[in-house]
């Protein structure tokens, strides 16, 4: 599959990339190499196809948006009844649309075409605190979401982990600006919290800063779970997000082997409007009016025995923020497919009228319901079970 990279990469230089099939640091390290880059996963591991049909959000977010909406050229899709399509701006042009956000209900990707740029270095790494700087982290995160639009070449995510091996909370600041510039101005308050762990901040490649992150992030031979919600931007929320996080954590911190995160990402306006201004998507993204905080617990663990528990406890977790929020007048419906739970169905979060196209999509590209009834897996779309029967 990498030979099929390098032959369309040196047919058709500088534009766009044919791939299928590979994993987003296997394409990072060989468009190095040509001094390219695509707007891809920011971790080393992550599948090209998942990650795009899910909507994508890549380091070059506040720049470019998701990645499936300023990406993505052409899908090649295998639908229900066997036939290969073309789906792009000119081809099956609804159905390019229902593609961005749509997971597997459509048909199944054998092969993505992606725009491409010149790109060489960026300054990025992660940066590790104690506890103790939690009110200033969350200053500076509140204030630099809503302020991406000033710089928006800046990127940063908070992840709150913490680990039963060692029985202490961290906070990591993951940061990368997509150019080779130390120390922007943006990052100037960031940069002066004060009893800083450890540092990686570096002048580097994206492939190393996406090994970085998958190194820290990585699920392999744990059990683990993903729950998502959204909110606007706001430091109460944040606040409270990490108190309820930390409540729901405090009965199971012996746990052998224990990993509880939480990651809280900006989702500036600017991203959304670049969804528009691409041509849309399934999301529904485009009724967002500000600035949002994308939150994640994410929970590893070694035995089967504690599956039921640690389920409970991340759903209980989203539950209570998404309470509060509502509370404080800050909820948003959209969940990232890409990061929601099994019990979750973040296609409900796109809105009706999109799942009303979603469901016309499906009758018309799959009118035997082949991907809603046969194929296992993904998220499903609401009330196809109806209109199939």
């Amino acid at each position: 599959m990498m030979e099929s990279l390098l032959i369309w990469l040196s047919l058709i230089p500088y534009r766009w990339i044919k791939i299928a099939g590979l994993k987003w640091g296997q394409i990072y390290e060989y468009l190095e190499t040509e001094g390219m880059m695509v707007s891809g996963g920011r971790a080393s591991l992550v599948g090209i196809g998942g990650l795009v049909v899910g909507g994508g959000y890549s380091w070059f977010a506040p720049q470019k948006g998701f990645v499936a909406d300023t990406v993505v050229i052409n899908f090649e899709l295998v639908v229900g009844n066997g036939s290969i399509i073309n789906v792009n701006a000119t081809s099956n042009s609804d159905l390019f649309v229902g593609l961005k956000g749509g997971g597997n209900n459509f048909g199944i990707v054998t092969r993505y075409d992606l725009e491409s740029f010149p790109f060489e270095k960026l300054w990025g790494g992660i940066m590790t605190y104690p506890i103790s700087t939690a009110k200033a982290q969350i200053n500076f995160f509140t204030n630099f979401t809503n302020h991406i639009s000033d710089d928006p070449k800046a990127n940063f995510l908070d992840i709150w982990s913490y680990r039963q091996v060692s029985g202490s909370q961290s906070i990591l600041n993951v940061i990368d600006y997509v150019a080779p510039v130390e120390a922007p101005a943006i990052y100037s308050d960031v940069l002066t919290i004060p009893n800083l762990i450890s540092s990686t901040m570096r002048i580097t490649n994206v492939s190393s800063l996406t090994d970085e992150l998958a190194g820290g992030t990585s699920t392999l031979n744990s059990r683990y779970i993903f729950v998502t919600t959204t909110f606007s931007n706001s430091a109460e929320m944040y606040e409270r997000a990490v108190n309820i996080s930390n409540k729901h954590l405090e009965p199971f911190k012996n746990t052998t082997g224990l990993v509880w995160s939480i990651l809280f990402q900006p989702i500036p306006l600017m991203v959304s409007e670049y969804s528009v201004a691409s041509g849309g998507n399934i999301m529904g993204v485009d009724r967002n009016k500000d600035n949002l905080t994308l939150f994640l617990v994410y929970v590893t663990w070694l035995e089967a025995s504690d599956d039921e528990k640690f389920t409970d406890a991340a759903y209980a977790t989203v539950d209570e923020i998404n309470a509060v929020a509502g509370n404080l007048g800050v909820t948003n419906p959209f969940i990232y497919l890409n990061y929601a739970g099994q019990k979750q169905n973040p296609l409900v979060g796109y809105g009706e009228e999109n799942i009303k196209k979603m469901r016309a999509l499906s009758r018309k590209y799959d009118p035997q319901g082949t991907f809603q009834k046969l194929v296992q897996g993904g998220f499903k779309i609401p009330g196809m079970e109806i209109v199939m029967d």
